[in-house]
C-alpha cells in the first residue's frame, strides 16, 4: 500500500495494473480501517477513512471506499434509446445488468468528443442499487483527513456538482498535504435524475 499512484497512466496495460492494485488496496483498506473515524488531535485532523481519488474534469474528487464496489475499464457498453446522452447504457458485470452513467456529462463538465476512449469506471453500491460511474481518471486510494483549515477555506462557489460534494478533506503524499472534495456518491445514486 505504500506505492504513490499519484502518475498518469497512458498505456491499457498500466491502467489494467492500477486497477488491479486499486481493487487489492480497497479490499485491504475495508479489512483494516472499516468505516470507523479516528482522530489525530495533535495537528487538528481527523481520519475519515479510505477513499478512491478521480479526476472529472480539473476537479480532485474522492469516494468512501464502503460505496465501491470495484474498478475497471469501461468495456461493451450496450446503448438505450431515449436516454439522455449521460446515460451510455447498460453492461454485464459477473452476470449482473448495470447502467453505465458518464458523471462528467451528467454535470456539464465535459462534452464527450473532447473526452479520451479508454476510461476507468467506478462501480458503486448504496443498497440494492449499483452503477457504472465513468470517470476521467483513477489517481489512487488514498487516507483521507479531514481538517479545521480545510473546512474554512472551502469554497462557495456554486454549480451544479455542489449538490453532490459533502465538503472537503487532505490527503499527505510525501511531505505535502493534497486537498479534495468528497463525492456524495450515495446522492448520485438516489438522484431523481438517475
Amino acid at each position: 500500500m505504500g506505492n504513490d499512484m499519484s502518475g498518469g497512466v497512458d498505456s491499457s496495460s498500466d491502467l489494467s495494473e492500477l486497477l488491479r492494485n486499486i481493487d487489492q488496496e480497497i479490499t485491504e483498506a475495508v479489512l483494516e480501517y472499516g468505516d470507523g473515524l479516528k482522530s489525530t488531535s495533535d495537528d487538528k485532523q481527523q481520519e475519515i477513512g479510505r477513499h478512491i481519488c478521480f479526476d472529472l474534469g480539473d476537479r480532485r474528487l474522492a469516494l468512501p471506499l464502503s460505496l465501491v464496489a470495484e474498478v475497471g475499464e469501461l468495456e461493451n457498453v450496450r446503448p438505450l434509446p431515449f436516454l439522455p446522452e449521460w446515460v451510455q447504457g447498460v453492461t454485464n458485470i459477473r452476470g449482473e445488468i448495470v447502467s453505465v452513467v458518464d458523471i462528467a456529462l451528467y454535470f456539464n463538465i465535459s462534452k464527450r468528443s473532447n473526452r479520451r476512449k479508454k476510461r476507468a469506471v467506478i462501480i458503486i453500491r448504496s443498497g440494492e442499487v449499483k452503477t457504472a460511474v465513468v470517470v476521467d481518471h483513477i489517481t489512487a486510494t488514498r487516507m483521507l483527513y479531514r481538517k479545521e483549515s480545510a473546512e474554512r477555506e472551502e469554497k462557495t462557489e456554486q454549480t451544479v456538482l455542489s449538490g453532490f460534494l459533502s465538503g472537503s478533506a487532505v490527503y499527505h503524499s510525501g511531505e505535502q498535504e493534497e486537498a479534495v472534495q468528497i463525492f456524495d456518491g450515495e446522492q448520485l445514486l438516489s438522484s431523481i435524475r438517475i
